[in-house]
């Protein structure tokens, strides 16, 4: 049977850093791999021209990058996640009476694959098939999480932040801190940043430790308080467990 250890290599390289889902430098990745060092960073050099991994100038060390997450969307077809998170989506719409959408971010675009609107007469509405702009507050915060401060940096001063509102946060650091208050509460807020009289909340969803879509609960300011807004977190950040838990089993090959 034919075996191409360089490839297999490299995919223990790509699982280790999935798996510890924190920044790897080369020593600690070659000692844990039992792998030469110029090995690893043969492989890390092809992996992060190819865009699947990216480094840390700053701390020499490697995360996942925006070709890895590309990748793991396009395998997790839309139809097979929408069809796993839809009742948890339409649990979380019954519970707070506020629209709940699923979306998955499409290169510089985020779409919405799935809608649970909520049964009051004044609510938001978000179509199957709306996109909206890559740097849209609340989904742009947890969309760009899983990557390092310097890809992200970079990512913004490409694209821009737009001032959708008075509130919305158009310099690319106090965005950045706001990605990282995002990475340690595990969801992210839009307080009024994307659209005037608007709120949401979001966070990621996973299949094998690798992010593929994201869930984001929005409404108006006069029903999406403070105090909801805190209970409400809990119960999103356990939806998307548990929908994360049931694409990680299905085990999806392209």
């Amino acid at each position: 049977m034919y075996n191409a250890p360089i490839i297999k290599k490299a995919l223990e390289v790509i699982s280790l850093i999935i798996d510890k889902n924190k920044p790897l430098g080369v020593t600690e990745i070659a000692k844990t791999l039992s792998l030469s060092k110029s090995t690893v960073f043969g492989i890390l050099k092809a992996l992060q021209e190819s865009g699947f991994i990216t480094k840390n100038r700053a701390t020499k060390k490697y995360i996942i990058g925006q070709e890895l997450f590309e990748l793991a969307r396009k395998v997790l077809r839309g139809g097979e996640l929408t069809t796993v998170a839809r009742p948890f989506l339409e649990k979380l719409a019954e519970v707070y009476d506020e629209t709940v959408f699923l979306c998955v971010k499409e290169d510089h675009i985020i779409k919405v694959l799935d809608t649970i609107e909520a049964k009051k007469i004044l609510k938001i509405s978000s179509p199957v098939g709306t996109k909206l702009p890559v740097t849209a507050s609340v989904l742009c915060k947890v969309f760009l999480s899983p990557f390092g401060n310097d890809e992200i940096r970079n990512f913004l001063k490409e694209r821009g932040l737009p001032k959708y509102t008075e509130n919305s946060i158009t310099d690319i650091e106090l965005f950045i801190e706001e990605i990282e208050k995002t990475r340690r509460n595990g969801y992210g807020l839009d307080l009024e940043e994307y659209m005037k009289g608007v709120r949401a909340i979001a966070t990621l969803i996973y299949s094998q430790d690798i992010p593929v879509g994201a869930i984001c609960i929005l409404g108006f300011i006069s029903s999406m308080t403070d105090g909801k807004l805190k209970g409400m977190a809990i119960n999103l950040l356990e939806a998307a467990q548990k929908i994360s838990q049931n694409l990680s089993q299905l085990n999806i090959k392209a």
